[in-house]
């Protein structure tokens, strides 16, 4: 286990990140075989990489408590205010196609929403291909990178950010609808036991992930129960085309299935687009 002390002062209210308590929770798990905490990182999936690329063995755990370059999908920057939200990337190194890379991303965005709710009784969203909602806001986001050789994965890093302690500021640059847990709840929850519950599973859906196709089904199933896209129409944004249709489905490849106002069934690839909800008003 690594770890560095925070030195620099937390935001109002927050409270120094118990490696102790994460740590000796997560003792049996795959998750607490080496787990490294900094107070600053540019990023954690960034470190991370450079760790795996090393030989840095599965199941390693990279912590912020502040991010100087975090990002999210499409090269964005995840803004995350100090001490507050869990900043976290996680190391993979399945036996596995690259055409199941996807199975991953589910297990853990499934993780993440069974660990809110059970910490904070919230029913958060999954918005295709990586965000996590409640309502309409933005709660957090998933940066899935990896490694393939000859199509087999050599490792997979799964990075996510999520809005817990932090009361979001409007008047930032933030280019969406955003919220948190205590926002929502009004109460404050520990960070330290929210991502034990996380990663704990993520175990259990990782283990789903590497089963055979009767096993991740049920991963499949809870995708789209989960999706906050299902059924709903959006408008997708390829930079090359621009197009409206209501969601059918999310495929086993994680794609996103698409029926045009014509009729036309389309299907986009998650790592080539950005998909905008259109929310009826009320009236």
């Amino acid at each position: 286990m690594e770890s560095e002390t925070s030195k620099n002062a937390f935001g109002e209210n927050a409270e120094p990140f118990n490696l102790a308590f994460l740590t000796g929770t997560l003792e049996n798990c795959l998750f607490g075989k080496r787990v490294i905490f900094r107070d600053t990182l540019g990023s954690t999936n960034v470190f991370l990489k450079e760790l795996a690329q090393k030989g840095a063995v599965e199941g390693t755990v990279v912590i912020a408590d502040e991010q100087s370059a975090g990002l999210g999908r499409l090269g964005r920057q995840w803004f995350s205010k100090k001490g507050e939200n869990l900043l976290f990337s996680v190391l993979l190194r399945p036996e596995l196609p690259a055409s199941k890379i996807f199975s991953l991303t589910m297990g853990f965005a499934l993780a993440g929403i069974d660990a809110i709710h059970e910490i904070s009784g919230l029913n958060a969203m999954i918005k295709w291909p990586n965000d996590i909602y409640i309502g309409q806001k933005k709660i957090g986001g998933i940066l899935t990178e990896f490694s393939v050789m000859e199509g087999m994965v050599q490792y997979v890093i799964l990075g996510m950010g999520l809005n817990v302690n932090w009361k979001p500021e409007l008047e930032q640059t933030l280019l969406y609808s955003t919220s948190s847990i205590l926002n929502e709840t009004k109460r404050r929850v520990s960070r330290e036991g929210l991502l034990c519950k996380l990663l704990k599973g993520l175990e259990n859906n990782y283990n789903v992930a590497k089963g055979d196709m009767e096993e991740r089904e049920g991963l499949f199933e809870r995708w789209n129960e989960k999706s906050l896209v299902l059924g709903k129409t959006v408008t997708v944004e390829t930079g090359k085309e621009r197009v409206e249709g209501k969601v059918k489905g999310i495929d086993r490849d994680g794609a996103l299935m698409l029926i045009t106002a014509d009729g036309q069934k389309r299907k986009f690839v998650c790592g080539d687009v950005s998909v905008k909800m259109i929310f009826s008003k009320k009236r």
